[in-house]
């Protein structure tokens, strides 16, 4: 099955829900046990081994929407949510927008940006320094990440900016870093805590904040659809 526009889905029992979303996603029987175990598919002893100070496991009701097509191909979603009639809201908003071909979806390059704010610096003569060691602070981010080098990814661009405060100005230097399908917040502030010191001694200034940005205007994903 490759439809998911599914006449009364919301009538069908349990097992015959299972049954449509395994033939349309192509699940085997041991994918199927992960859904239908009703502990959420972990036990305590994997979750003692995910997190600190573990005491059981917590679960959330597991619905489908249907009828979504996006960018001409037919997707059942999968949606963990505990209040009513949310389903069945995006399954009949999904169902009217299908009728003029669906969601169109499409997403920029996946770059995160990590920032390092620098205080007590004069910061027009800092920009021209760290610019131009961009290169060494660019090769000492990505010593900080095993896989992302490899794959052709990781820290891409070094930029500053001028920030005017009440307490004096500051100097803010963005790494343009692209993570790849990762979420990225980790090596970002990793790669950020690795570069301050050099950057320190560029500029003579003092790095306070070393953290990913969450004004993630270099990975935007839209979507639209004609209702």
């Amino acid at each position: 099955m490759t439809d998911s526009s599914i006449s009364k889905f919301f009538e069908k029992s349990l097992k015959e829900r299972l049954g449509v979303v395994a033939n349309f996603s192509g699940l085997s029987q041991d994918e199927l046990k992960i859904i239908e175990d009703a502990t959420g598919g972990i036990s305590y002893n994997q979750a003692d081994n995910m997190i600190e100070n573990a005491i059981g496991t917590f679960s959330l009701p597991l619905g489908i929407a249907t009828n979504f097509r996006i960018n001409d191909k037919d997707y059942l979603i999968p949606m963990v949510i505990e209040e009513p009639s949310v389903i069945a809201a995006a399954s009949k908003a999904a169902k009217i927008a299908r009728i003029h071909g669906g969601f169109k979806a499409k997403s920029e390059q996946s770059y995160s940006i990590g920032q390092i704010q620098i205080v007590n610096v004069d910061v027009q003569s800092a920009i021209p320094k760290v610019i131009a060691s961009s290169t060494e602070i660019l090769n000492l981010a990505n010593s900080k990440s095993n896989t992302l080098p490899k794959i052709g990814k990781g820290a891409k661009e070094v930029s500053c900016k001028e920030i005017q405060t009440d307490s004096g100005n500051m100097l803010i230097v963005e790494l343009l870093i692209d993570v790849g399908d990762a979420m990225g917040a980790n090596v970002t502030n990793t790669m950020c805590e690795a570069v301050a010191p050099m950057i320190e001694e560029l500029t003579g200034g003092k790095s306070l904040l070393r953290i990913l940005s969450n004004y993630s205007t270099k990975r935007m994903a839209s979507a639209s659809a004609v209702f």
